[in-house]
């Protein structure tokens, strides 16, 4: 990076030191010490497009007008105003380093207070409106697979290409097709609203208890409400998978969420396919990933064995997954 460019566009005293942070596959973070406070450098990726950019940053600024219980990213204005600069063909935003530490994996008492902050989150992204024709979401619904790609992509030829066993290969594909097939649907029946699509551990600090901030906004969109529900629900049981204690993270969670925020039945009895809908919108992206040179080979094989993993685990408690959904459902009414 440039320092002398990036001097150019924010006004922040020097002398200026930079140090990696931990996390994130999708863009570079880093955090940046100056005598004026630390901050966090966000680097986009170069196929980012600037009215992607503008509405995640328009609705950062929403979230940030309200009454929320914890802290959003706030970049700060170039000197010409505006909140993200281009530096040497990079776009980049400069935000101050917000307080917290990650969730510890398997604390119940942080899943269910992550659960109701994200409860909280969704209840204010429904009332958001990004009408401005010149910002447009980096990401259309999950269930338009075409687009998490990013480019023209056939599966089929990809995965065949790959060096995996012709049994799981032929797994895969069948695991996309029904996928594919079960994903209109889900989109006739279940509300929609903007929500966040990436609230996994990393996204997000925590002081004790309490949620400090929730970060990376980067895939917020129009989509299924409850994928926010569910996506996180498939990340905080993360290394309790098939020891019996993924249940009583997920009871936490949900039950946290559900506390703040009214799901419908369908909705809770649409969770095993709305994990399938969510790991193909992975799957997809992967995939472009790769096509696009962005991703290696090995990266995209290993998500596809995650995948092969989750849809095991899934055949398998599929029954105790729509029992626990309903009692979640119940016991919030």
């Amino acid at each position: 990076m440039n320092w002398q460019a990036l001097l150019a566009e924010w006004s922040i005293a020097e002398p200026w030191s930079i140090r990696a942070m931990p996390g994130g596959i999708n863009n570079l973070s880093q955090i940046v010490e100056t005598p004026s406070g630390s901050y966090v450098l966000r680097t986009y990726p170069s196929d980012r497009a600037p009215e992607h950019i503008r509405y995640e940053l328009t609705v950062l600024s929403e979230l940030r007008q309200q009454d929320l219980p914890f802290h959003v990213p706030a970049p700060l204005p170039t000197i010409s105003g505006e909140l993200f600069a281009e530096v040497n063909g990079t776009s980049v935003t400069l935000t101050p380093l917000l307080s917290g530490s990650m969730p510890q994996n398997g604390d119940l008492d942080q899943a269910s207070f992550a659960g109701r902050a994200l409860a909280e989150l969704g209840k204010t992204l429904a009332a958001i409106h990004v009408r401005t024709t010149a910002q447009v979401a980096p990401f259309p619904p999950s269930g338009e697979f075409d687009g998490w790609a990013g480019v023209p992509i056939e599966p089929e030829p990809l995965i065949r290409q790959l060096p995996l066993s012709k049994r799981a290969q032929e797994h895969a594909l069948s695991f996309l097709e029904g996928s594919l097939a079960a994903a209109p649907a889900l989109y006739r029946a279940l509300p929609q609203q903007i929500i966040h699509r990436d609230y996994d551990q990393s996204n997000i600090l925590m002081q004790g208890n309490r949620v400090s901030a929730i970060l990376d906004f980067e895939f917020c969109g129009y989509d299924l409400r409850v994928l926010d529900l569910v996506y996180a629900l498939s990340q905080w049981p993360s290394g309790f998978w098939n020891t019996g204690r993924e249940w009583e993270i997920m009871d936490s969670f949900a039950k946290g969420y559900l506390q703040r925020q009214t799901l419908t039945l369908a909705e809770l009895e649409s969770l095993p396919r709305l994990l399938r809908l969510r790991a193909t919108t992975s799957l997809f992206f992967r995939l472009g990933r790769y096509t696009r040179g962005v991703d290696l080979q090995a990266g995209l094989i290993e998500r596809m064995e995650e995948i092969a993993v989750g849809e095991t685990w899934l055949k398998q408690n599929e029954e105790e997954l729509l029992r626990r959904a309903r009692n979640w459902y119940h016991e919030a009414q």
